[in-house]
């Protein structure tokens, strides 16, 4: 019954969709694939140009799966000024985190100092799956990871001037690609053939801030071969959260709560004790002007002078990005081609937060400084590790003072990539390829230079009198000194590949020749992590010097084999009724890792052109993802708190209490050695409809997607949280029974079920709370193949193309309505119906297009839809409510001159407008953690109407 329902508000939400965009709703045409059997004979040059996505073999389209191409005219016609952002207007692409409804979501924007996406990068996500379920190619080849904690595929690998076309399989392809197709493919196809000189200069205006840049790229073919060199500069400025009502944290403004003061967490114009906590309610106390030693608690004002953090934090960081990018081709004789491709980038991020990086805006006061408060209430100090155990007071202060201003995170990003390989034709109608890339690319996950305190170090000082923690004047560098350091964690990923293929026919069957294509493949990539300036976590207070000081470096081997057999079984010439063709195409890739083993994938295709206006297609294969060198290596990041209260109703007799309802736990998160790849099933099947002489072009796919072993972090909330779920998660639960005896810091007076795991999971981050001898249980949330998601949804791609005399019309629509989302978060678990919920796919997607051009000039409407959802985090005490559906419309004028023309010829201006009617975001009120937010970003943006100018001189 659920599925019929879904199938006719399917059904209704597209129907109601089409009316809104005059055909059906969204746009992108699917565009021919040329072959290799045309009239002429190609060089090897051309051979080696013609990028299929999704195939292995020369000469024949793809089989059985669905190809949306996003070509060059239609990147500039949304007027949008990098790929990513092209890419992100297609319906198959969504925002969500990965499909266990967590993990760092990559994308520009609100990522500001230690969030999930601590190195400001960009990825696709298609289907929600995730960032990693996605795999990117540059001209079909793969291209070097980036990332520090977590590893991920930059989506600005080149700038829009090198690029030709993106081509898009959203379908498993692990036989053809090998690891991460699981939910499709991304190919950027490069531009090859140019021959002159084009500048580009363009700027996009919001309400909050302006982005200016502009690119170079000149060219040459020669005939035998052709050379393109481009560049491309951007600059952003920076926007406060505070510019915009949906990110301020006093939300009154949109029906929200004011956030400015949250439990410990507020902004203040002054220091403010904080009192609560530990079960206790919080409550604020402002300090007098001046105040000094000996101060009582009667001299405070009961209250907070606030202020709200969200005009000090930036949503987007100051930027600027340097790309670059160097193609050439050259025929050596009849037989051979060489090809020599060359891509950086360089970007820069600074972030503003505020509040220190480490400490917020928060000093603790131990009990015996000369500025302790006498008289305040006892829950206004607790123990803290800041002063050895001893009790201390929380007191809220400036940062803008105390710390001189907000902190800053610095994201220098660099990538480096450079292949070279050749095309050969061999006897019989067989060629070979062969290449090898070199890249390197370079963040840092976090980079916060002279901003991150030593907050054990700054109570000493505060405890010695030498730091007066209420002072109306900046510190001195000298007493800066004292706690204040750099926290620096900066990653190297290297990346070797190479590939050697043959492919040609092997015997003819009366429908046409049978042919293949198999190769290897040998890849290298290593990671590197330098976290070599670290004072964050010592509690020494007479130590600042660096902490931890980490270097980690994890390699890995990666050697392939693949082949490839179509199969055409029925042709046109055989006189077959309702049958034109019938293709088969079968792949298979083995795959063997250095570090965790070997695993095969299949991949069956085929396609039944009916006659010339219909073809019917489907596939079936499995995919996998490997886990990432981040997720395997426990020195890149692992973390244990030791002694950390949990709730414990597990009615488990052998796990004792601290203290009723509550056991303390030693747990563990981060990196686990043991994982094994994430795999998937997919099949799909559709049909294209596109009569030659009509101008209208259809597509509608169903696909079914089933991704296992997904690695995800552990909830260790729930670990004891009932009988249940003890029950469940019981392999990452090991009971613990420290004896009297036992001396926090002495391994061998604890339980030694406690001192082996401590020995032999050594932690990154070891963070004590109440000490291990505390501990009554171990509760083990590393990364772990514990989640199964099920996907399955209808994608529709609809085109009209009309000549006529006043112009060339086109319509277009592309449409995604998943049909069901479902997720299992540990084997055994209960299977939660995910889909169009906080955190997950929306059901409904689509964009339409309507255009005209006509002597250089053309006008492109376009229409965005994103359907409605529940959001499933609500502000507490409030009920879950239904989020509207949000619809917006993009306009774009573009005239351009014709190259003929002698002063003005090449010329091309365009003017864009996204979001023409300035619709504000749906209020999407929620409380994640200590986050409150008014609107939701994987679903809507916050800019209102954006303006993008670009011009271009051709010459």
């Amino acid at each position: 019954m659920e599925a019929t329902r879904r199938l006719v508000r399917s059904a209704a939400g597209m129907s109601i969709l089409a009316l809104t965009t005059a055909l059906a709703a969204p746009a992108w045409a699917q565009e021919a694939v040329p072959e290799t059997t045309a009239a002429e004979p190609l060089s090897p040059a051309q051979e080696q140009e013609i990028i299929v996505t999704g195939t292995n073999i020369s000469g024949v389209k793809p089989v059985g799966s669905e190809t949306v191409t996003v070509n060059r005219d239609q990147m500039l016609a949304t007027g949008l000024t990098d790929v990513a952002s092209v890419l992100q207007t297609l319906p198959q692409v969504q925002n969500n985190p990965n499909s266990g409804g967590s993990g760092p979501v990559y994308r520009q924007g609100g990522t500001a100092g230690y969030g999930g996406n601590s190195t400001q990068g960009t990825a696709i996500n298609l289907r929600g799956l995730g960032t990693s379920a996605t795999l990117t190619l540059v001209d079909g080849r793969r291209v070097v990871p980036s990332g520090a904690a977590t590893t991920f595929t930059e989506a600005i690998q080149l700038p829009i001037a090198a690029i030709e076309r993106v081509e898009v399989v959203s379908d498993g392809n692990s036989a053809i690609y090998g690891s991460d197709a699981i939910s499709g493919v991304i190919n950027y196809v490069l531009r090859k053939h140019f021959t002159g000189i084009e500048v580009t200069g363009r700027g996009t205006v919001t309400r909050y801030n302006n982005q200016w840049g502009g690119s170079i790229t000149a060219g040459y073919d020669w005939g035998s071969g052709n050379v393109l060199a481009t560049y491309d500069y951007d600059y952003r400025e920076p926007f406060a959260n505070g510019r915009s009502k949906f990110l301020r944290r006093d939300l009154r403004g949109v029906g929200g709560p004011d956030t400015r003061a949250v439990d410990a967490t507020l902004g203040v114009t002054g220091p403010t004790l904080i009192v609560g906590g530990n079960g206790s309610p919080y409550s604020y106390y402002t300090l007098p002007r001046g105040a000094g030693p000996g101060i009582a608690f009667g001299q405070l004002t009961p209250g907070a002078n606030l202020v709200d953090s969200a005009d000090y934090t930036d949503f987007l960081g100051k930027q600027k990005r340097h790309q670059g990018a160097l193609i050439l081709n050259q025929d050596v004789n009849d037989a051979i081609s060489v090809f020599a491709q060359g891509f950086y980038t360089k970007r820069d991020t600074l972030s503003r937060a505020y509040g220190n990086s480490r400490l917020g805006n928060n000093i603790t006061i131990c009990q015996g400084s000369p500025t302790y408060i006498g008289g305040a209430p006892a829950n206004a100090a607790s123990s803290s590790a800041l002063c050895g155990g001893a009790p201390g007071q929380l007191i809220a202060v400036d940062p803008l003072l105390f710390f001189n201003g907000p902190s800053v995170t610095s994201n220098p990003a660099e990538t480096i990539s450079v292949t070279g390989g050749f095309t050969g034709k061999l006897p019989g109608s067989w060629k070979v390829d062969g290449y090898f890339t070199y890249a390197h690319d370079s963040t840092c996950g976090i980079c916060n230079y002279d901003n991150n305190a030593n907050g054990a170090a700054l109570s000493a000082e505060i405890r010695a009198g030498r730091i007066d923690p209420f002072t109306t004047t900046p510190l001195t560098a000298a007493q800066y000194g004292t706690f204040m350091g750099s926290n620096v964690q900066l990653a190297y990923n290297t990346f070797y590949d190479s590939l050697l293929k043959l492919d040609g026919p092997l015997f003819a069957l009366p429908a046409g020749s049978v042919r293949t294509a198999f190769g290897g493949e040998l890849a290298y990539n290593r990671q590197h992590l330098v976290n070599g300036s670290n004072n964050a976590f010592e509690n020494n207070p007479a130590n600042n010097n660096y902490a931890v000081t980490n270097d980690t470096t994890a390699r890995r081997t990666t050697a392939s084999a693949f082949a490839e057999l179509f199969v055409p079984i029925l042709g046109a010439d055989m006189g077959i009724p309702l049958v034109q063709s019938l293709d088969l195409d079968a792949a298979v890739r083995y795959d063997n890792y250095s570090d965790f083993g070997s695993t095969t994938n299949p991949k069956v295709g085929a396609t039944w052109r009916v006659n010339d206006a219909l073809s019917i297609r489907g596939s079936w294969g499995t995919s996998f993802r490997a886990p990432a060198l981040t997720d395997t290596n426990p020195r890149n990041f692992s973390a244990a708190v030791i002694g950390v209260p949990i709730v414990n109703a597990s009615g488990r007799p052998d796990i004792g209490f601290v203290f009723p309802g509550n056991s303390s736990a030693y747990q563990i998160i981060g990196a686990n050695p043991d994982l094994q790849p994430e795999t998937a099933t997919t099949w799909s099947a559709g049909l294209d409809f596109a009569p030659k002489t009509s101008g209208f072009r259809a597509s509608v796919t169903y696909y079914n997607t089933h991704y296992s072993n997904q690695i995800v972090g552990q909830n260790t909330g729930l670990f004891l949280s009932n009988p249940t779920f003890a029950s469940l998660y019981s392999r990452y639960i090991i009971p613990v029974n420290n004896p009297a005896t036992c001396v926090s810091g002495s391994p061998a007076t604890y339980d030694p079920v406690l001192a082996r795991f401590i020995a032999g999971h050594p932690a990154l981050y070891n963070v004590p709370v109440l000490g291990a001898c505390s501990v009554n249980v171990i509760v083990d949330g590393r990364s772990a193949n514990a989640a199964t998601t099920f996907q399955d949804g209808i994608d529709v791609q609809l085109s009209y193309t009309l000549q006529t005399g006043i112009g060339r019309w086109f319509v277009s629509a592309n449409a995604t309505r998943i049909l069901n989302q479902t997720l299992q978060t540990v084997a055994g678990g209960m299977t939660q119906d995910v889909l169009d919920t906080y955190y997950y796919p929306v059901s409904l997607r689509g964009r339409g297009q309507i255009g005209w051009n006509k002597s250089g000039f053309g006008v492109n409407l376009f229409v965005n839809y994103v359907g409605s959802y529940t959001n499933t985090i609500p502000l507490p005490g409030q009920p879950q409510s239904e989020v509207p559906s949000w619809t917006t419309a993009d306009l774009g004028i573009s005239y351009a001159v014709p190259k003929g023309g002698k002063l003005l010829g090449g010329l091309r201006l365009g003017l864009n407008v996204q979001n023409v009617t300035n619709e504000d975001p749906p209020i999407v009120l929620t409380r994640a953690g200590s986050n409150f937010g008014a609107y939701d970003p994987s679903n809507a943006n916050i800019l209102g109407r954006t303006f993008n100018f670009q011009i271009t001189k051709s010459f």
